[in-house]
C-alpha cells in the first residue's frame, strides 16, 4: 500500500489590525493627574521636600517615573514614532503608562513607613518593575528614533536572520541607509543622544538597587576592583544616576521645545543658526556628562576641582558641575534665538516653557556657582552652613525637577493646542509657580534660611503653584480634542 505524504504548512506572514484601546491623549492626562496627586503626597514622607532620607530617595521614583513617561509620550509626539511603529500589541505607550502605574503603587507602600516595614519587599519589588518597563521604553525609543530617518526614506529593511543581523540592522552601515540621516539637524540628534544617556542612567539605578537590596553579588568584582565596600558603591552611583537623568531630561525638553516652536527652521538665519549652536552646545554637554559621570559610578573617577580660589583653595567649582553647566548654556543660547523675535514674546504658553528652562538655569547654575565660588562662607560649621543647606534642599527640587515637569507639562499642552480658559489658567499657575520658585529659592538661601519665615513660605508657596499646574495640564489635556487617522502597515 503506497504511503501518503501531507506537505507541511507553514505561516508565511500575518495580517492584522490593532486597535488602541487608550489614546495617547488619555494616557497624558492620566500621567500628569497621578504625577501631580504623588507629587502632592511627597510631603507626608518629608517636609521640606528632599532627598535626605532612604524613603524620600525611593519615593521620588514615583514622581520620576512619571516624568519620564511624559517625556516619552512629547518624543512619540513630535517625532510621530507612532506612524512607523513595529504593529505591537503592547505599544511602547502602554508601557510607559503601567509603568507610572506600578511606581505609584509602589509609592503608596514607600509614603507610611509603617506601611512598609509591614510590606518591605513589596515596594521594592514594585518599583523594580516600573523600573524595568521605564528601561524597555528608553530601549525602545532610542532604537525607534534612530531607525525613523530610514523607515520615512522607505529603505529600512526590518527582516532579521538572527541576533547579529538584528542588531546590526540598527547600524547605517549602507551609504544609501546614511543618506537617510542627512539634514535631520541638532533637534533631533540631541533627544538620540539624551535618550542614550537616560538609558546609561538607567543601568547606573539598576546597578544602585542590586547592591542595596541583594549585596554586591554579581557587581563583587566591581566592588573589589574600585575598592569601596556596598554603601561606598551605592554612593558613588547615587548622584550620577539621578544628576545624569535630569540632565538628559532637560536635553530632551530642549529639542521637543525647539522642534515644536520652529526656530531651528526661522526664516531669520541669524536665529537659526544661534538655536542650532545652542542645541550642539548641548547635545556636547549631555555626551560629556554621560561619560564623566558614567565613570565617576563605574570607574571611582573624581572630577577635579576648577576656577579653585580662597583660603586653602576652599573655593572652587566641582569639574562635573561644569560639565553640566555646557548643557544649561547651550539651552540659553537655543532660549536667546526664541526671543529674539517679537513674535515669540506674544505666545504666553511657550513663553512659560522658555521660562522653565530659565529659571533652572537661574537656580542651579548661577546660584549653585555662587555658592561653589563662596564656599569659604558657605562650608560646614561656617558662618552661612545653615543657608548652603537651605539651598542644597532646594535646587534639586526647585531648579531641576520641578522645573523639568512643568516643562513637559506645559509642552503636552502646546501639543494638544489647547485653547481657552484651561490653557490661561495653566499658564497663570505654572508662571506664578516659576517666579515663585526662583524668587522663593533664593530667598530661602541667601536672605532667611529658617523654615518659619516667608521665604520658606514662598519657596513651598512654588511647589504648590507648581503641583497645581500640572494637575491643570492634565485637565487642559483631557479637554484638546485631536483627530484620529488609521494606519496601514505590511
Amino acid at each position: 500500500m503506497a504511503q501518503t505524504f501531507v506537505q507541511p504548512r507553514e505561516v508565511r506572514a500575518i495580517t492584522f489590525t490593532h486597535e488602541y484601546a487608550f489614546t495617547m491623549k488619555r494616557l497624558a492626562w492620566w500621567t500628569l493627574a497621578i504625577t501631580a496627586i504623588a507629587a502632592a503626597a511627597y510631603a507626608l514622607v518629608g517636609f521640606p521636600p528632599s532627598f535626605d532620607t532612604y524613603f524620600q530617595k525611593m519615593y521620588f521614583h514615583a514622581i520620576g517615573i512619571g516624568i519620564a513617561a511624559l517625556a516619552a509620550y512629547l518624543v512619540l509626539d513630535v517625532f510621530e514614532l507612532e506612524a512607523y511603529e513595529p504593529a505591537l500589541d503592547f505599544p511602547i505607550r502602554y508601557r510607559a503608562f503601567i509603568s507610572v502605574v506600578f511606581a505609584a503603587l509602589a509609592g503608596l507602600v514607600f509614603l507610611n513607613r509603617d506601611v512598609f516595614l509591614a510590606l518591605p519587599d513589596i515596594g521594592v519589588l514594585l518599583f523594580t518593575i516600573a523600573f524595568i518597563l521605564a528601561f524597555d521604553v528608553t530601549a525602545a525609543l532610542l532604537v525607534e528614533l534612530i531607525i525613523l530617518p530610514r523607515k520615512k526614506a522607505a529603505i529600512y529593511d526590518s527582516r532579521s536572520r538572527n541576533l547579529l543581523d538584528y542588531v546590526g540592522r540598527l547600524v547605517p552601515a549602507k551609504a544609501a541607509d546614511r543618506s537617510a540621516y542627512a539634514g535631520l539637524g541638532a533637534g533631533y540628534w540631541l533627544t538620540v543622544i539624551s535618550l542614550a544617556s537616560v538609558f546609561v542612567a538607567e543601568i547606573i539605578g539598576f546597578a544602585n538597587l542590586w547592591v542595596r537590596v541583594f549585596g554586591p553579588s554579581v557587581f563583587s568584582g566591581l566592588v573589589t576592583w574600585l575598592g569601596v565596600d556596598a554603601e561606598g558603591f551605592q554612593a558613588a552611583t547615587l548622584d550620577p544616576h539621578s544628576h545624569m537623568i535630569a540632565i538628559a531630561l532637560l536635553g530632551i525638553i530642549v529639542a521637543v521645545a525647539a522642534v515644536r516652536i520652529g526656530i531651528f527652521n526661522s526664516e531669520s538665519r541669524v536665529r537659526r543658526m544661534t538655536a542650532q549652536a545652542g542645541a550642539w552646545m548641548a547635545l556636547v554637554g549631555v555626551i560629556l556628562t554621560t561619560l564623566v559621570l558614567g565613570a565617576v559610578a563605574f570607574l571611582n573617577f573624581a572630577p577635579p576641582d576648577v576656577f579653585t580660589s580662597g583660603p586653602d583653595g576652599a573655593n572652587s567649582m566641582a569639574g562635573d558641575d561644569l560639565i553640566m553647566t555646557i548643557v544649561f548654556v547651550g539651552a540659553m543660547v537655543v532660549v536667546a534665538a526664541v526671543l529674539a523675535s517679537r513674535a515669540a514674546w506674544r505666545e504666553g504658553l511657550r513663553l512659560t516653557v522658555l521660562s522653565t528652562l530659565v529659571a533652572s538655569f537661574a537656580i542651579t547654575v548661577l546660584e549653585g556657582l555662587y555658592i561653589e565660588m563662596n564656599h569659604d562662607q558657605f562650608g560646614a560649621g561656617l558662618a552661612k552652613a545653615t543657608n548652603d543647606a537651605s539651598f542644597v534642599a532646594a535646587h534639586p527640587m526647585a531648579g531641576l525637577f520641578v522645573m523639568i515637569l512643568l516643562g513637559l507639562s506645559l509642552l503636552l499642552v502646546e501639543f494638544y493646542g489647547v485653547p481657552g480658559r484651561a490653557r490661561l489658567s495653566t499658564i497663570g499657575l505654572a508662571a506664578a509657580g516659576v517666579v515663585a520658585a526662583v524668587v522663593g529659592t533664593t530667598l530661602w538661601t541667601f536672605v532667611d534660611p529658617s523654615q518659619s519665615g516667608i521665604a520658606f513660605g514662598l519657596y513651598v508657596a512654588a511647589l504648590v503653584l507648581s503641583v497645581a499646574a500640572v494637575l491643570a495640564s492634565g485637565f487642559a489635556v483631557r479637554s484638546a480634542r485631536t483627530e484620529a487617522f488609521d494606519r496601514t502597515t505590511s
